[in-house]
C-alpha cells in the first residue's frame, strides 16, 4: 500500500529502474535545454551513442541493487524494460523513447498519492507507461493516482530566460510568450520531510508547477507545507539528502554556500558534508550529464542505514566512513556510469512504502 511522507522512514516497498534495449540518446531541443553546457558539440550533431557494454553494466548494477534491497527484506518492483527503440510523434514534436531507469524523476509519491509529474524532456513523454502495471497494482490496493497536466512541449512551452549561454540551443530571435509557458517539473525536484516538502524551483515552468502542486495539496486536505527554494537548475537530490530526523547530507561543492536559503525548519539540522569525489570517478563515459557530486544521491533505508554506491567495486567509498561517525550504517553497492545515466541509487529508485 502506498505510504511515503519522508525520505528516511524504514523502507518497505520500492521500485528499482530498468533499462532494456536502449542504444542511443537523441539530443533534441528539450534535451539540450535541460543539460546545457554539460553537452559537448561533438555529441549534438545527431545522437549520443550508448555502447552495449555500458548498457549491460548499468543493467547489471540495477539488478544487483534490486537483489541487495530484497536481501534487506524490502519488496522490490521493476518497470517493464524498453524493448523497442523506435520514433514516436505527437502533433507538436518527434522523438525516441527512453527506459524507466530513473523512476524518481517521473513520479512524486506523497502520503497515499501517486502523482505523475509533467515531464521536462520530450523523450520521456511515454516513459510512465513502463511502470503502469506496478501503479495499477498499487491503485487496486487503495492508492490515489493523479497526473499533473501533460504539456504540449512546443518550443514556446519552455522558459529560456534562465540560460546563461546557448548551451547547444539556438536562441536567436527567441521571444518569450508567457501565455504559452506550461507546467513542467520532475518528482526529483522535491524532498519530503513529513508535513514539509522542499521543492527546487528555477524556471517559470517550475513556478507554474509549484503553484499547481500547492493548489492540489490544498484541495486534497492541506496536510503539507510546500517550501520553494532555488538551489540548482533542476533536481534537488544532487544538492542534499535527509538521512534521518535532524541529519542532512549535503554536497561539498556549491551547497555549503546556500545553506542560508534552506527553510527555517532545516536550519537547526546537523549538516553532514559529503567527501568531494568529483575528480575520483573512474570508468565513466566521456559524456557526463549529472552533477559532479552525485555521490550524495543515496537511498536511506531507515534512520540507521543508508544505501550508498561507487562506480569501482562498491567498497571503496569515503562516504561510508563518514556516515559511521554519525551513527548511520552504510550499505555499499557498485553503480557504474552514474553521470552518463544521470542518477545514483536515489534517482534509480522510487519509494512506495515507508514507515512513518
Amino acid at each position: 500500500m502506498i505510504n511515503v511522507n519522508n525520505e528516511w522512514g524504514e523502507l518497505r516497498e520500492v521500485v528499482v529502474g530498468n533499462i532494456g534495449q536502449w542504444t542511443e540518446i537523441h539530443p533534441d531541443f528539450s534535451f539540450r535545454l535541460y543539460y546545457q553546457d554539460n553537452l559537448k558539440n561533438v555529441f549534438l550533431e545527431k545522437s549520443i551513442k550508448l555502447q552495449q557494454k555500458v548498457i549491460l553494466q548499468r543493467q547489471e548494477d540495477l539488478d544487483n541493487m534490486a537483489k541487495t534491497l530484497e536481501s534487506e527484506g524490502i519488496k522490490v518492483f521493476r518497470p517493464l524494460p524498453l524493448e523497442r527503440l523506435m520514433p514516436f510523434e505527437t502533433p507538436d514534436f518527434k522523438d525516441w523513447p527512453s527506459p524507466c531507469h530513473n523512476p524518481r524523476d517521473q513520479f512524486l509519491i506523497l502520503g497515499d498519492q501517486i502523482i505523475e509529474t509533467s515531464c521536462q524532456w520530450r523523450k520521456r513523454y511515454f516513459e510512465n507507461d513502463l511502470l503502469k502495471p506496478v501503479l495499477m497494482e498499487q491503485w487496486r490496493q487503495g492508492a490515489h493516482w493523479v497526473s499533473s497536466p501533460r504539456p504540449l512541449m512546443t518550443e514556446g512551452s519552455f522558459d529560456l530566460t534562465h540560460l546563461k549561454t546557448h548551451g547547444g540551443v539556438d536562441l536567436e530571435g527567441w521571444v518569450e510568450d508567457e501565455e504559452k509557458l506550461e507546467i513542467m517539473f520532475d518528482g526529483a525536484q522535491c524532498l519530503k520531510f513529513d508535513q514539509d516538502i522542499v521543492m527546487n524551483v528555477r524556471t517559470k515552468n517550475h513556478w507554474l508547477a509549484y503553484e499547481w502542486l500547492k493548489r492540489h495539496l490544498k484541495f486534497t486536505g492541506d496536510k503539507y507545507r510546500l517550501h520553494p527554494v532555488e538551489l540548482t537548475d533542476n533536481h534537488i537530490d544532487g544538492m542534499m539528502m535527509p538521512l534521518a530526523p535532524g541529519k542532512l547530507l549535503i554536497n561539498s561543492g556549491s551547497m555549503p554556500g546556500k545553506l542560508d536559503q534552506l527553510p527555517d525548519f532545516l536550519k537547526s539540522w546537523e549538516i553532514i558534508k559529503a567527501p568531494d569525489v568529483s575528480k575520483e570517478v573512474s570508468g565513466e563515459s566521456e559524456v557526463k550529464l549529472a552533477s559532479q557530486h552525485i555521490n550524495i544521491n543515496v537511498l536511506p533505508l531507515s534512520p540507521q542505514k543508508t544505501l550508498i554506491f561507487d562506480d569501482i567495486d562498491g567498497r571503496h567509498n569515503q562516504l561510508g566512513d563518514l556516515l559511521a561517525k554519525h551513527s548511520i550504517e552504510a550499505l555499499p553497492i557498485r553503480m557504474r556510469h552514474c553521470r552518463l545515466f544521470d542518477g545514483g541509487v536515489h534517482c534509480a529508485s522510487l519509494c512506495l512504502n515507508r514507515d512513518d
